[in-house]
């Protein structure tokens, strides 16, 4: 399915059952990974290829090993975002997550101990992400995206990513009783975005995630305060989280009307 560079499609049919689990290849190769290793817990959220345990050896033979930018998928479904320009709408939930005072840090440290302390941040996120059935969108400066989607996990995407905000939270150190290793700020929220690989045909491409809820999500993350956990309304309902939380009506940068959202802090353990 091949595409002019100059030819890009917003709704691709392939990405768009690829995404929501429909995809017939897909399924087919999802029941024959799953007869190899039936019980394997860590493999790839999109095929089923099991990254441990005897079966492994196996789907590396057939190009399936954890995907080094993003361990939730294999090569081989990396092939696929590498191979086909396009994407589609697709509803969502987003994380973003922000060092506060990054500045000032690296004003403060040597640009090898900062470049450590960010790469601290960025495995924890990463770890975060993968076992809360999350996916890492992007590591950018002093910030990380995550994305939850309806089709890869087993609980509800919204609470999933409800989940991964809080407890990036709690792996940098904060709802302890010592200060936390990194104070972050983090922003929750859910809806349709744009979802899909970007760039020129055969050559470099950005998978990338677009649209007003992303927006939204970096607006929320800008307003939590260090150790702040900012969660809209389209998420809480669906949180599930064992939270106290301030709802407050935030007028947030190029959103037209007060926006609700729900702000909370991690107890002390």
């Amino acid at each position: 399915m091949s595409k002019r560079a100059d030819h890009f499609e917003g709704f691709d049919p392939t990405w768009h059952a690829l995404l929501t689990g429909t995809l017939p290849r897909l399924r087919k190769g999802r029941r024959m990974l799953k007869l190899i290793s039936p019980y394997m817990a860590d493999r790839c959220r999109l095929c089923y290829a099991p990254f441990t345990g005897i079966s492994a050896p196996i789907a590396r033979w057939m190009g399936r090993g954890p995907w080094q930018r993003n361990p939730n998928y294999c090569d081989m479904c990396e092939q696929f975002f590498r191979d086909h320009r396009g994407g589609t709408e697709i509803d969502l939930a987003v994380v973003y997550a922000d060092v506060r005072n990054s500045t000032q840090m690296a004003a403060r440290m040597s640009p090898s101990a900062f470049g450590a302390l960010m790469q601290r941040f960025y495995l924890t996120a990463t770890k975060v992400f993968v076992s809360g059935d999350g996916a890492i969108d992007k590591m950018m400066g002093d910030g990380v995206i995550g994305l939850c989607f309806p089709e890869l996990g087993e609980t509800d995407y919204r609470q999933r990513a409800a989940h991964c905000g809080i407890e990036l939270l709690r792996a940098t150190g904060h709802g302890g009783m010592d200060e936390p290793w990194l104070a972050i700020g983090v922003g929750v929220h859910a809806g349709k975005a744009f979802v899909g690989s970007l760039g020129v045909e055969g050559g470099a491409y950005e998978f990338a995630a677009l649209g007003e809820t992303m927006n939204v999500g970096a607006r929320l993350v800008a307003a939590a305060g260090a150790g702040e956990i900012v969660i809209s309304d389209a998420v809480w309902s669906h949180a599930n989280a064992d939270l106290t939380a301030e709802q407050r009506m935030l007028t947030l940068k190029g959103v037209e009307q007060p926006m609700a959202a729900h702000v909370a802090r991690l107890s002390a353990a």
